[in-house]
């Protein structure tokens, strides 16, 4: 059986085909909304390595972070506490960035670090352990260019930048404030020059406009 979010991408990619054909005249705010809408649930496929395990997997995540029931249980499994076992849903606000960043690197593999910790000594409030967090790299992509998309992109977020481990962190945080850092030498500097430089760029036009990630789920 093909699953439903495959079923659903195949079905939106061949209404794009017929609205393109069919319209060549600007379409109507309401056709407008609902290819937006299309859009938001067509999934997109990542492709994932797991560094520690050496196990590659592809799955489909829509544009809102959702995915069908096989594959969600596929996703927490992939991303369960390497020391403990111990599996927990990933928030949809980060697995919808997630879908973004393997849509605008299509092709590439993602390859995760770490993402839910339940290990003893995990912080309390740390986005790893309430599964809202993904460290990872993009073989191929510069470190700085993925974690400056990212940053300047959404905000209710958390970018690290890990030079010496060559990974980055991203994390959903709605209600939060951003927080930017480098971990350098066994400690975060906050506030590093780059987020203030990637997001001056952001403001003059040169980067992505900013989303707010927790609204992303809503469907904006």
């Amino acid at each position: 059986m093909i699953p439903l979010l495959l079923e659903l991408r195949l079905l939106t990619t061949a209404m794009a085909g017929w609205t393109a054909a069919m319209s060549p005249v600007p379409l109507p705010v309401d056709a407008v909304g609902l290819a937006f809408e299309m859009r938001a649930a067509t999934p997109v496929e990542v492709n994932l390595y797991d560094e520690n395990l050496k196990v590659h997997a592809t799955v489909l995540i829509d544009h809102a972070g959702n995915s069908d029931l096989e594959t969600t249980k596929q996703i927490r499994h992939l991303f369960r506490c390497r020391e403990t076992n111990r599996q927990r849903p990933i928030a949809r606000q980060t697995l919808a960035m997630l879908a973004d960043v393997a849509e605008r690197y299509e092709g590439k593999t993602i390859e995760f670090v770490s993402a839910h910790r339940a290990r003893r000594g995990e912080s309390r409030t740390s986005p790893h352990r309430h599964g809202r967090a993904i460290d990872f790299r993009i073989p191929g992509v510069k470190l700085r260019e993925v974690r400056d998309y990212v940053w300047t992109k959404y905000t209710e977020v958390g970018v690290g930048y890990y030079p010496q481990g060559r990974y980055m962190h991203m994390d959903s945080r709605p209600g939060k404030h951003d927080t930017s850092w480098t971990f350098l030498k066994g400690k975060n500097h906050y506030n590093p020059s780059w987020a203030e430089r990637a997001r001056r760029k952001a403001k003059r036009g040169d980067k992505p406009a900013v989303v707010t990630a927790h609204a992303r789920r809503a469907g904006s």
